[in-house]
């Protein structure tokens, strides 16, 4: 869909967006079929599949998800939650990207930790951002070991991914963190959550879904839900959700 702009995508409806993306991506959707997940997000980036980042020092590229108006929106409403809090947290960045949105995070935060499962991807933001002091760690969300932190935020990550993945890493979430903030893209309502499919650079409004966490088969027990902040996009909507587990 790299020839639509933007503002035209935000206005057309569910069926046609999924035509468009169908048409776009069917034979290179396949290619993500057999590879492992560390491979699919490799691919993606080192194949341009978000697109192409403007600055030349930027070698990476999340989409045009990490820059349009919606990030404006959601820095308000994480600066919002966090004064809440009283203080400055501990927080963690699962899927942290080329970490245009977390740089605007972080200075928001207290110690913070970035965690993408690309090694190339993390080096090259380790470099770029060195000034801000952020612990870049290569991670597979789904396998490995979190980091330990106050606040988790977790931004258009677990819509790129299977049921089997997701469920690994929100699991133990909850134990792990006493905040969950997070971002997903997901159709208008009412539509039928978290429909099964292969990780890869696509999401579910592709298929009418999004993810929502506490509908089956994830169903996780928060003491608190609250939508920090919704924005229209894409024929849907990017929803962010504050959780809070203690």
């Amino acid at each position: 869909m790299s020839g639509v702009s933007n503002a035209i995508k935000r206005r057309l409806p569910i069926p046609v967006l999924n035509a468009l993306r169908t048409y776009r991506g069917k034979d290179k959707l396949r290619a993500f079929a057999s590879l492992s997940t560390k491979d699919v997000f490799a691919k993606i980036y080192e194949e341009e599949f978000w697109g192409r980042a403007r600055r030349p020092e930027q070698k990476f590229f999340s989409g045009s998800g990490s820059r349009d108006a919606a990030v404006e929106t959601y820095i308000e409403a994480v600066e919002k939650f966090v004064r809440t809090l009283g203080h400055k947290p501990d927080a963690v960045d699962l899927g942290c990207g080329d970490f245009h949105v977390g740089s605007r995070v972080r200075p928001l935060c207290n110690r913070y930790v970035a965690c993408d499962i690309v090694d190339s991807l993390i080096r090259s933001n380790a470099e770029l951002y060195e000034a801000m002091d952020v612990d870049f760690r290569t991670l597979d969300i789904a396998r490995d070991e979190l980091p330990a932190g106050e606040v988790v935020f977790v931004r258009q990550v677990l819509q790129h991914l299977s049921n089997e993945e997701i469920a690994c890493a929100v699991r133990r979430i909850p134990a792990r963190y006493r905040y969950l903030v997070l971002t997903e893209h997901v159709p208008p309502e009412p539509f039928p959550p978290n429909l099964d499919m292969s990780s890869g650079p696509d999401n579910r409004v592709a298929i009418n879904s999004g993810v929502v966490l506490t509908s089956a088969p994830f169903s996780i027990e928060a003491v608190e839900e609250t939508t920090l902040c919704e924005v229209r996009e894409w024929g849907g909507f990017i929803r962010t959700v504050l959780y809070r587990f203690g």
